[in-house]
């Protein structure tokens, strides 16, 4: 299994470390947030990237901006992002960087786009924070410190009745996403079989399992990046996680399948995935 999956036995800084580390982080948050503002303001210029997503003047900027405190505060540290060249060090902690997760709303002013920060602890994802200036609302959370929106702490209720099921929204990404991982399928049989299937995508649809507003989120093709903030949050907000397809992970570099959020809609999800894959 490659070194982005995660393993079994969690091993977690003490209380009083990942809460300095949080702390860090939604300063961080602060500073980004404010320098979307700005740029907003003055305008930008973008790119396409070699794969055809879009790249902007903002997301080198964020991620140089994330890049320089954490180097000023832990320069021992590992940094993995989605835009520069990583940093690696010897350090058990690996900071990762999505610095406009949702470029393409970002660029028709839609505002569901936000800044992802995640902290990991030898080899283990302990620390969580989704920004979205757009509509300024924030996600964080560590291990053992529980999730929060802005200042409400999320927990997540599952359903009483398997029943309930047709009456939750199902998020889903892009179906691009599910062409790449070879899911169309899945996606198509979801479609017939759910009535409330919608594609609320990128971080602003994780948020929304986060508060469990969503029933849960099937989101396929994603990188480290895109997912590593979500996992943290997502655990300790009471929401079931589910990698997808495990032994697979390591596929066109590290992308991943996910599914998370209430616990009978994630399994009713994952037995659809796997009936569908075995037709």
């Amino acid at each position: 299994m490659n070194d982005y999956s995660p393993s079994d036995e969690i091993a977690v800084p003490n209380k009083e470390e990942l809460k300095g580390f949080l702390d860090k982080s939604i300063q961080i948050a602060d500073e980004t947030r404010h320098l979307v503002d700005q740029f907003l303001i003055k305008g930008f210029r973008h790119n396409l990237k070699p794969d055809s997503s879009f790249v902007t003047d903002v997301d080198f900027a964020i991620e140089e901006k994330i890049r320089s405190k954490l180097a000023l505060w832990y320069p021992s540290h590992s940094i993995v992002g989605e835009e520069l060249p990583s940093h690696r060090s010897e350090s058990d902690y690996e900071w990762i960087i999505d610095p406009i997760d949702g470029t393409h709303s970002f660029l028709h002013k839609i505002p569901l786009y936000g800044t992802l920060l995640a902290l990991r602890y030898k080899g283990n994802l302990v620390l969580g924070v989704i920004d979205l200036p757009g509509i300024r609302r924030r996600y964080s959370g560590a291990l053992g410190l529980g999730t929060w929106c802005n200042n409400t702490k999320l927990v997540v209720n599952d359903i009483d009745d398997s029943k309930m099921i047709e009456h939750e929204i199902i998020s889903v990404g892009n179906r691009s996403q599910f062409s790449k991982s070879g899911k169309i399928n899945v996606l198509d049989r979801l479609v017939k079989s759910h009535s409330s299937v919608r594609s609320y995508c990128d971080c602003f649809g994780h948020g929304l399992a986060l508060q469990g507003s969503v029933g849960a989120v099937l989101d396929p093709d994603l990188h480290l990046w895109d997912i590593a903030a979500t996992v943290v949050l997502a655990k300790e907000a009471g929401c079931k996680f589910v990698w997808l397809k495990r032994e697979d992970e390591s596929r066109k570099g590290g992308c991943y399948d996910v599914v998370f959020g209430k616990e009978k809609v994630v399994d009713w999800l994952v037995n659809l995935w796997n009936e569908v894959d075995l037709n």
